[in-house]
Formats: structure tokens, sequence, C-alpha cells
């Protein structure tokens, strides 16, 4: 009998592809990312505070409102999809496109979070980041398709959006845990890992080349080992975190509501008066422009600790202009207001301990960001990486946990799910009978590899299994095209099917497609025959592919309820 051999080159082909692929989106949007964020990195706290500094304080609320106001206007004028941009944008492709994104759009939404966040809108230039990433990996899966190499667009879009994060906030575990762990609220898209990674890597090595790996907040002060009594501190603030994170997501949804259904010209109109006064507002009570733009000075300045009525009054501030910014008609994002938000919370708490001041910042950032993203791994690691300091992980888990518990239902990104295990209850309902397809010619055993391709293969070369039966006509198992081509075809004449059968577990009419997968996957085929067990005769044939087939068609047709409704 010939063994045949299965060498792993599939493995080896898929890696050299994703090394290829992943690479070339890291490197083009870690250098997209890095234009971006040398016009706009810290613009907005310039441009406000000088304005503050020369006296003409009656500038200062006209630059949100002229930066907001266009911002709404090529929203809607410029776009075919107004109503999405950023992470959400990445996760409506995601869920609903196959990872298609419209690359027209992405231009015109970049320039808006530019127009957005220079101007002194509370918003985050990770939203334009992660839109940039995923339009370029949209765009090289339809280069791919037009050089005829198959891939999956949702995994490009992820490994995109990973390499915008990273490259954004010089972060690239924080890049890859944010991209797997964003489109659900319960899960994470597992497929993406190692495409995610390499691309995360390259982008966060092309920017820093260019802009320097400096950590964006630097180190904070170290606070001794992790003892029950951080451990308590760590469960406080994540408390504390969780609810106040349910109350600045109920806040941007209100704002939204209340915008719902008017132009984007109108939005912006009123959005942009509406931060443009609270701007003057907040200067002429606080002395301060904190809380608009980036606001990157005031995560530093919560470090040092001090006034807790400042600290939680800055928080209040910064949840209401971010609301007014991109529930109206700015575009950026809400991961750095997040953590805008709980890095003044922590401060405001170290009152009750200002010897680790930055234990509470730093426990802030992370877990209100779990809270309000449901991202409690990318959150820890963007603390440790943005800051230099792994000490906070382990104390930060215990929060973000804790944070994570508290909020909720409650989450940011309106198009993060929950994971479709009723995809699973929908398998085990429907029977093989229902998606079984005619099946191919039941082989002889004694028949040889030659034999077998002259005589079948070009005439059935839509099926990749075939059924083998011996001389007494019982079913014996398959034969799958791949083990063909594992034979030199200088034995094609010597070697049989017998030689080369695979022992299978057969399909029944009246099993489920649960128990088809199952089985699929457990003998490495991608086709099985479906048995009569009183004839004992072949009578079908199920892919996986028409599973998946069948599961596509269900969520389209959820989808189009969606929009009937």
């Amino acid at each position: 009998m010939v063994r045949v051999s299965r060498p792993s080159t599939g493995l080896y082909k898929m890696l050299v592809k994703w090394v290829t692929v992943s690479s070339i989106v890291g490197f083009l949007t870690g250098l997209l990312v890095s234009l971006l964020e040398i016009s706009v990195l810290d613009a907005s706290e310039l441009m406000l505070r000088r304005i503050a500094e020369s006296g003409y304080l009656w500038l200062i609320p006209i630059v949100p409102f002229v930066g907001i106001s266009v911002t709404g206007i090529l929203r809607e004028k410029l776009t075919k999809l107004p109503h999405f941009h950023g992470t959400e944008e990445v996760l409506e492709a995601y869920h609903y496109r196959e990872g298609e994104m419209l690359l027209k759009d992405a231009p015109v939404k970049t320039l808006g979070a530019v127009l957005t966040v220079g101007s002194g809108g509370s918003a985050g230039l990770e939203g334009p980041s992660i839109h940039i990433g995923g339009a370029v990996g949209a765009a090289v899966k339809r280069l791919m398709d037009r050089l005829g190499i198959e891939e999956d667009g949702r995994i490009l879009l992820l490994t995109g959006a990973a390499s915008g994060m990273s490259a954004i906030f010089k972060a690239p575990l924080t890049g890859l845990m944010f991209a797997l762990e964003v489109p659900y609220k319960d899960d994470m898209a597992h497929q993406a890992v190692v495409p995610a990674l390499i691309s995360s890597v390259v982008s966060y090595l092309t920017l820093i080349s260019i802009l320097g790996a400096e950590p964006i907040f630097k180190a904070f002060k170290p606070f001794g080992e992790v003892d029950l009594y951080i451990i308590s501190i760590g469960l406080l603030e994540g408390l504390v975190m969780g609810f106040f994170s349910v109350i600045f997501v109920r806040t941007v949804s209100l704002v939204e509501k209340i915008m719902e259904g008017r132009s984007y010209t109108l939005r912006g109109v009123v959005g942009g008066a509406s931060v443009g006064l609270l701007a003057i507002a907040t200067l002429i009570t606080t002395k301060t422009l904190y809380p608009f733009g980036l606001s990157y000075d005031l995560v530093r300045l919560s470090f040092r600790g001090g006034n807790a009525t400042f600290f939680f009054g800055m928080a209040v501030l910064k949840m209401i202009a971010t609301a007014l910014t991109l529930g109206s008609a700015g575009i950026g994002g809400v991961f750095i207001p997040s953590i805008v938000i709980g890095a003044t919370l922590g401060s405001a708490m170290s009152t009750m301990d200002p010897s680790v001041t930055s234990l509470f910042v730093a426990l802030g950032m992370s877990s209100f960001l779990a809270a309000a993203f449901k991202t409690p791994l990318a959150a820890v690691s963007f603390v440790a990486e943005t800051t230099g300091s792994e000490a906070y992980v382990i104390p930060g888990l215990v929060a973000s946990a804790v944070a994570y518990i508290v909020s909720g239902k409650y989450s940011l990104p309106k198009n993060q799910k929950i994971v479709e295990t009723t995809k699973i209850e929908e398998l085990e309902r429907v029977r093989v009978k229902e998606l079984m397809v005619s099946p191919p010619p039941v082989l002889r055993d004694d028949l040889t590899v030659k034999e077998f391709f002259n005589r079948y293969f070009l005439k059935y070369r839509d099926h990749f299994v075939f059924p083998v039966k011996a001389k007494d006509d019982r079913i014996v198992g398959v034969i799958a095209l791949r083990d063909v081509n594992n034979i030199p075809t200088s034995e094609w004449d010597r070697v049989k099917l017998i030689d080369i059968v695979r022992k299978v577990d057969f399909l029944k009419p009246d099993d489920n497609l649960m128990i088809a997968l199952d089985k699929m996957y457990e003998f490495g085929v991608c086709c099985l025959p479906v048995i009569d067990p009183k004839k004992g005769k072949v009578v079908g044939m199920l892919s996986a592919d028409a599973i998946v087939m069948f599961l596509e068609q269900k969520r389209k047709l959820k989808k189009a309820a969606l929009f009937l409704r």
C-alpha cells in the first residue's frame, strides 16, 4: 500500500500570504495615520489656547461652530453613508457587508475628522485612523479579487482596523486586541488574530520611524507590589467607572435621539453652536479649555492629582462636549474621550489616597474604557502601552472586569453585536436532507487513480469528494481531490482508490447540520455522502459551503427585516 504524505504546505502558504498582505495593509495604514496625526495632533488645543491668550474671546465659540458645521455639510452632500464613520462604519461593514467599505467616503470623512478635532470638537483621532485602516483593508481585498486571489473581506477589514489603532496610539497590542474584541460584546473575532497581529506591528513600526516611539502619556509613578489594598481600589473604581460609563453612553444616545431625523447640515449648525457656547462658558468659569479637542493635556494633568471637584467637573464637561460633538454631526472617535473621562474621574477619586494617584488614574482609564466599549483586554493593554507601565495590568484587569459587568448592556458602538449563538440553534433545527444535493457517482475501490482522473474527474469537476464502494456495493469511505493531488503522476497507474480512501462517518438524511459540521471537521473533509440507513445507498451529498450559504441567506433576511421595519 502506498503511504500518502500530507505535508503542511497549506499552512505555510497561508502564513506567507498573510505576512505579505498584512504587511502591505500595515505599512499603508501606518503611513496614512502618520500624515493624519501630523496634521491634527495638538492643533485644537493650540488653536483655542492661542485665541484665549490673545484676548479675542469672541472667536472661541466661532471656531468649533465653523468646524462642525462644515463637517455636517460634507457628510450630507459628499458621502453615500453619512450615518456611519470610524469604528461604527467598520463594524457595519464587518457584520452586514462582508467587509466591503465605500472607499469614496473615506477621504471626505477623514477631512471631516480633521475639521472636527482641529476646531476643538471633543473627539479622538482613533476613529478616522480605524476608518483609514478599514478602507485600506477593503481596497486590498478588491485588488486581490481582481488578481483572482480569494480571501475573507471581513478579516482584511479587521486587519486594517487593527493597524489603524496600533499606529495612532503607538500600541500594537492594543490595536490587535481592540480589533478582535470590538465586533462583539461577549466574544472575539478569533479568525483575524494572525493577520491583525502582523499588520499592527508593521503599522506601529512605520509610524514610530516617522514620529518616534515615545509613549503618549509617558510613565506613571510606581505603587509597589500588588496586594489586597491595591485590589480593593480596583474593585471600588470598577464599580464607580461602570456606573459613570452608563451615564456617558446614555448621554451620547440622548443627543443622537434629539438630532435623529434632521439633516446633517442642521445638526452641524446646532452641534457646532452648542460646543462653541460650552467652550466659552467653560473658559469663563474654569479658566481652561481642557475638555475640548483631544484633551491629552488633561490626562497628563490628571496624573498629578489635586482638587477632586475640578477633575470631576472636567469629566462631566468632557462627557457633555463629546455628546454634543459626536451626537450631532462631528466626526471622530469616542475611544480617547472615554480615556480622558476615566482619567479625570480616577484623579478625582485619588483624593482618598494621594500617594497612589497614578494608580487611580490608570485604573480609571482602563475600567471606564472597558465598560464603555466592552473591550476589557484592549483597555488594559492600552494603559500599559501608552504609559510604559506594565505594573498596572493586574489591578487594571480587576477594575475592568467589574466595570464591564456593572455597565451591563450599555456600549458606545451601536453596531457591536452579541455573539451569534443563534446560528448554532439554527444548525440544530435544520436537517441534512433539506440542504443535500444529488451525489456524484459512487466509485469502485479497485479503480486506479489514472482511471478515476480520466473517467470521472473532468466530468464531475464540481465535486471535491467522491464516495467509494467495495465489490459488495458496501460504502467504505470517500476520496478527496487533495489526496489525489499528493500522489506523483508516475504512480497513478499503480495506486488504487482503496489505497487512499478515507474512513469517515456518513451522514443520515435526518441528521442535523451541527452533526454534519462536526463530522466534516473530525475527518477533515469539506463534503460527506448522505446514506439511506434502510437501503444503505448514497442518496445525496452535503458540503460545508452549502451550510455557510444557508447561514448567510438567513443573515441577509434578518438584515432586510431590520430595514423594512
